[in-house]
């Protein structure tokens, strides 16, 4: 029985999932995080590097993991993604078409990028002469740079992916029954959206808003350290009745910011799918914990918000119900291990 790893490398912290696939189930078999070094993940520097990579081999050594096998993620806001439709066309026109697809969407020479596809709808399923297919674009300097910082952790890269594709994955499977979901992934930097339908990915967008934007907004109104200004947000949130509300003022420009690109995105899909109706919006990533984040959306979006649990059928010894409420940060991870 194979087990695969999910390296989930965040800005913050750095997320491993390892999971045993059996034919009918799955079963968890490592997890763990740590501090991600300050300012790192976004250095070229070797030094810095070395250092992201000497944090992943502790982690793997520190959870007891058994494979080296690594499926990774590449940050939302540094890769394209789109969801496209063509013409049907075959494997071999469909290579073709998608280089001068991707010659239209991606904002960078091709020879800089990799650039990969995946049919998620045939024209037979769109009921349509299109299909649907998943562009995806990554710089070859940050795959490199991921790629090397796993070698010099002395574990072996398989596959990488981009964070809200792994995240999606992880979460559609505690929506089973819901036709529309929106996955929003509030990360320390961005905030990543996506629309799955029928278990599908339909659409994503990625927006530079996330948790250290909101802890600036908290620290320019109160005159606080970046640091304190955290440690508020994470003890009163967005909860109306704590500190008069001062702290719900305080961010709601940039919450303003994330909810208007999130009703624009429902109002994209239902443009297209007059007939249908988001579902439920899932809230992921560090910053999806953030006190009264459920019920502020909620109440702003009049659709149904829950909180992250990719830990759903998923079968876990006892030793790893200290990740219960832990699910929206691991999201990303364990959909890495479930690629």
């Amino acid at each position: 029985m194979d087990s695969i790893i999910g390296l989930d490398i965040g800005s913050h912290s750095i997320k491993l999932i390892e999971i045993e696939r059996r034919k009918q189930d799955a079963r968890l078999c490592a997890a763990g995080s740590l501090p991600t070094p300050p300012k790192a993940l976004s250095s070229v520097a070797q030094e810095d590097i070395e250092g992201i990579a000497g944090v992943v081999n502790k982690l793997w050594k520190d959870t007891g993991a058994k494979t080296k096998n690594v499926n990774i993620a590449l940050p939302e806001s540094q890769v394209f993604t789109r969801v496209i439709e063509v013409p049907e066309l075959s494997s071999r026109e469909l290579t073709s078409a998608i280089k001068w697809e991707a010659e239209q969407y991606i904002p960078m020479p091709l020879d800089q990028v990799t650039v990969d596809f995946t049919i998620l709808q045939t024209a037979k399923d769109t009921g349509t002469n299109k299909m649907e297919v998943l562009l995806v674009a990554s710089p070859k300097t940050l795959v490199e740079k991921y790629v090397t910082i796993l070698e010099y952790a002395d574990l072996i890269p398989v596959a990488v992916e981009t964070e809200i594709i792994a995240a999606s994955r992880a979460l559609i499977r505690s929506a089973s029954s819901v036709k529309n979901v929106m996955i929003v992934s509030l990360g320390a930097q961005t905030t990543d959206l996506a629309i799955v339908r029928n278990g599908i990915l339909a659409f994503t967008r990625s927006i530079s808003a996330g948790g250290e934007a909101l802890s600036r907004a908290v620290a320019q109104s109160f005159g606080f350290e970046i640091s304190q200004a955290e440690e508020f947000k994470k003890t009163y949130g967005l909860e109306k009745d704590k500190l008069e509300g001062k702290i719900v003022t305080a961010v709601r420009p940039i919450m303003d910011t994330i909810l208007a690109e999130m009703k624009r995105a429902v109002a994209y899909y239902q443009e297209k799918h007059r007939e249908e109706q988001l579902g439920v919006i899932i809230l992921s990533g560090g910053t999806a914990r953030v006190p009264g984040m459920v019920v502020y959306m909620a109440e702003n979006l009049g659709i149904e918000v829950q909180l992250a649990n990719p830990w759903f059928g998923l079968i876990r010894d006892e030793r790893f119900r200290i990740l219960d409420n832990e699910g929206p940060v691991f999201s990303v991870a364990v959909g890495l291990a479930f690629r």
